[in-house]
């Protein structure tokens, strides 16, 4: 059985029904509707919620003693597949309805959530403050597990009187299908600067507090946060190949080349493109091909008396082996392998090609392990200039 989704819009508006901030919130309605998506909308101003008095009972025993509404709201965004923040701007800011419900969430704002739900922030003023207005919003999302997709923000005075309707309602329905995509697919934005800085400073809060904020501290262990921010953010590193010995050598021809043609001419002797667009004609559409032209783009006064066998294996779109033979000012090019290349270049045949073409950065492309190199690596960096304009 489908699982019905439901997104829960907060309003913070006195206005209820009436007010731009709901008529904004219900642009995105229809939208969601096409994917089988409810959007339910709750008026804070119809609801009991008493004002926090600064106690800290919540976040030492995990809920607030008061008995109003607000508990059952915070269940329902916490069940919800996506949620909505939204406020008009009163005297710069959220409204004192949305705020009072911020104000009695600390109970949940040190617990982050594993759920990771989409969710929109939504804002309207008579010209100041919408844009901040709905970035507080945004980053309250978290409160409930959920993370902000964007922001749908516009200039009005007086009911229904926006400044370009038609492109607040473009854009209300551009971020309901981000929202409804990111729902169904579980979609997840790449951390921010802002998550490691909410990280780090809710981590070391809720360490040194950890005798007065017991139930947030036991929240925090039970979920190994603080084992780091990749297991708070459930994001890992990508574990890429670091070749050191290819760092050396471009650091020292950096230097030898300085000393022999003064700091102005400094330049990364790596290419990004070992074979760069001029070796060969522009017509070559294959791997193999582009390799074959390759001595025509020889540069004999760089190669010096420099001996040397490149070793190409290819893989991929093509399967082949090449190697080309430097010797006495010439370059040749010849089909299988080497019996002892100086330096062997593995890679998919696309990427080779990428490269060559300047599409892909050739020193990126070997850090990031998208080709492999074996040998003597100084070679590799010398190809720019062997095979030169």
């Amino acid at each position: 059985m489908t699982k019905h989704l439901k997104v829960i819009a907060i309003n913070g508006s006195p206005h209820s029904q009436g007010g731009n901030t709901s008529i904004m919130t219900q642009m995105i309605a229809p939208w969601l509707a096409k994917e089988d998506i409810e959007l339910e909308e709750i008026f804070l101003a119809d609801q009991m919620i008493e004002f926090c008095v600064g106690c800290g009972l919540c976040i030492e025993k995990g809920t607030c003693w008061r008995r109003d509404d607000h508990a059952r709201i915070v269940d329902q965004a916490l069940q919800a597949d996506g949620l909505i923040l939204a406020s008009p701007v009163y005297f710069g800011h959220v409204t004192a309805q949305m705020k009072v419900f911020i104000d009695r969430s600390l109970a949940y704002g040190h617990k982050p959530r594993g759920t990771w739900k989409p969710g929109l922030a939504i804002s309207a003023s008579a010209g100041k403050g919408e844009t901040a207005t709905a970035d507080y919003l945004a980053g309250l999302l978290g409160v409930c597990g959920t993370f902000a997709v964007g922001n749908l923000t516009a200039i009005a005075v007086g009911p229904g009187k926006f400044m370009g309707k038609d492109l607040v309602e473009a854009r209300a329905a551009d971020l309901a299908t981000d929202l409804a995509r990111a729902i169904k697919e579980k979609r997840r934005y790449p951390a921010t600067d802002r998550d490691l800085a909410s990280y780090l400073f809710m981590g070391d809060l809720v360490k040194r507090q950890k005798e007065f904020m017991r139930d947030d501290y036991r929240h925090w262990q039970a979920a190994d946060f603080f084992d780091g921010f990749e297991k708070y953010m459930d994001q890992y590193f990508t574990k890429q190949p670091y070749n050191e010995d290819m760092r050396k050598q471009w650091i020292k021809d950096l230097i030898a080349q300085a000393a022999g043609h003064g700091a102005d001419r400094v330049r990364p002797v790596m290419p990004k493109r070992p074979n760069p667009v001029g070796t060969a004609p522009s017509s070559e559409v294959s791997c193999q091909e582009l390799l074959k032209a390759m001595p025509g783009g020889f540069n004999k006064m760089a190669a010096g008396d420099l001996k040397a066998v490149f070793q190409f294996k290819m893989n991929g779109t093509e399967n082949f082996d090449a190697y080309l033979t430097i010797a006495d000012g010439r370059c040749s090019y010849s089909e299988g392998m080497h019996a002892s290349p100086d330096v062997t270049i593995k890679s998919p045949a696309q990427v080779w090609l990428a490269i060559s073409r300047g599409e892909m950065d050739g020193k990126a492309a070997f850090m990031s392990g998208k080709y492999q190199v074996e040998g003597d690596l100084s070679l590799l960096m010398k190809l720019g200039s062997l095979f030169n304009r």
